[in-house]
């Protein structure tokens, strides 16, 4: 699986003895190991390990960096923008606000009918 814009980096699945590991290394016939992402046991479960396997490895250990790359548009798949013709348009607005304004009438006469039998019931 490719990982990052240029496709120079890719991740492998890697298994040894039943446990399971992920090596990121670069592209091509070199294949350079960069990082390599496995877990330590503990007695409640399993804890993250990230190696970093070169300098040029940075390793963030807060939220932000989750933050910053979902904000760098990645989660609109290929790191570009939203195209700006993705907006909703008006007529679709106002219909659903009519449709809305419908199902709200609906429940406000349904309810005064029930309250209505209900009284009748008891009076």
């Amino acid at each position: 699986m490719d990982i990052g814009r240029s496709g120079r980096l890719e991740a492998v699945a890697l298994t040894a003895a039943g446990d399971h590991a992920v090596l990121v290394r670069e592209a091509g016939a070199d294949g350079r190991g960069r990082a390599l992402l496995t877990t330590d046991k503990l007695p409640d479960g399993e804890r993250l390990v990230v190696m970093p396997l070169d300098d040029e490895v940075e390793v963030r250990v807060d939220g932000d960096a989750l933050a910053i790359w979902l904000g760098s548009g990645s989660i609109t798949g290929g790191g570009s923008p939203a195209p700006a013709d993705s907006r909703v348009p008006p007529w679709a607005s106002i219909i659903g606000g009519a449709l809305l304004l419908l199902v709200v009438a609906f429940a406000v006469i349904g309810s005064a009918v029930a309250f209505a039998w209900i009284l009748e019931l008891f009076a």
